[in-house]
């Protein structure tokens, strides 16, 4: 079951990349699917179609061939190992091979197939070839690595860490109904956070040996199409026989979708303007430059050397296993 995984730091543009490459016939727009288990199945929060979660056709359907059969207490005690698992702060631990054994073995009775399950009922039920999972948390990825029928494929998505921190400070937009599980975080946490997640999805790609491509939220934003043109390609035999890549670089037509976890712009329809969010380059110098100093090691690797953005480095393509690298402009992505 082929599933194309965005990984990286909040607030650099998943759900926009998500839904985007999801606005064809062959790839599934399955939202941050991590956190379909606290919203959806213990909180009901919305589905982007705007009914509840138990209230949704395609997510009962769903439920039907997966996790229809779990008891509450079954479900609230994978609730509880993923908050226990997904903690970012602690990513770094990951780079201990008896921690990640512990994440596995501590895993409830089941989870790994049950997780299965899930996927192939987004498959199977959306009727597409490819489901795109936005949960972007290094430690998912670690689980679903572990998930035999998964052929998993990473797309590492980054944003100017100065752009991000300056995302993080603002107050998170709510859904619909008024709730929002977005928090607001400080210079210095979101520059520590996104040094030590973006490496931790490096770090992971290269050692679960999965195919990589690591792509730019301002790349996306200046061509959106190369960027949906060039994933697809990498991960369907024949995309354009069905999913003609989209010519206009401004904007994009998104239609309905189930996605009950991520940004609230996942409740957005029909013509969606695009355009980079620069607002960060008006933030006091001092501030940029304390995020800019704390990211340096891996800012100057993805190419934000200074206020203008570098030139790409050498892109590997997705389908290739083995050493992650960086992506030219006709294959970077990002968004919202």
């Amino acid at each position: 079951m082929p599933v194309l995984f965005i990984a990286g730091f909040g607030r650099s543009g998943s759900t926009l990349l998500d839904r985007l490459l999801g606005s064809g016939r062959q790839l599934h727009s399955g939202g941050e699917i991590g956190g379909v288990w606290a919203l959806g199945l213990v909180d009901d929060r919305l589905c982007s179609c705007g009914a509840r979660f138990s209230r949704c056709a395609f997510w009962q359907a769903v439920g039907r061939a997966s996790f229809g059969d779990l008891s509450d207490a079954q479900i609230r005690e994978v609730v509880r190992y993923l908050r226990r698992a997904f903690p970012v702060k602690g990513a770094w631990r990951l780079l201990s091979r008896r921690t990640r054994r512990r994440l596995i073995e501590s895993a409830p009775p089941a989870f790994f197939e049950v997780t299965a399950r899930m996927y192939r009922g987004l498959l199977d039920v959306s009727g597409r070839r490819v489901v795109v999972d936005s949960s972007k948390l290094v430690t998912y990825l670690v689980l679903l690595a572990h998930v035999p029928s998964l052929d998993l494929r990473v797309v590492h998505l980054v944003r100017d860490p100065r752009a991000v921190a300056h995302s993080w400070l603002r107050p998170g937009a709510a859904d619909p109904d008024g709730r929002s599980s977005m928090p607001r975080i400080g210079i210095l946490t979101s520059a520590a956070l996104w040094l030590i997640l973006n490496g931790a999805v490096e770090w992971a790609a290269r050692c679960l040996s999965l195919p990589y491509v690591r792509v730019r939220y301002e790349d996306l934003v200046r061509d959106p199409a190369a960027v949906v043109r060039q994933l697809r390609s990498q991960v369907l035999a024949d995309p354009d026989r069905e999913d003609p890549a989209p010519r206009d670089r401004a904007a994009a037509d998104l239609g309905a979708g189930h996605i009950v976890s991520g940004n609230p712009m996942r409740f957005r329809r029909g013509r969606v303007e695009i355009a980079e969010d620069a607002g960060w380059k008006a933030d006091p110098a001092a501030a940029r430059a304390i995020v800019a100093a704390v990211t340096f090691p891996l800012r100057w690797r993805y190419g934000y050397g200074g206020v203008r953005l570098a030139g790409p480095g050498r892109r590997r393509g997705i389908a290739g296993r083995g050493q992650p690298g960086a992506a030219d402009p006709e294959s970077a992505a990002g968004g919202a």
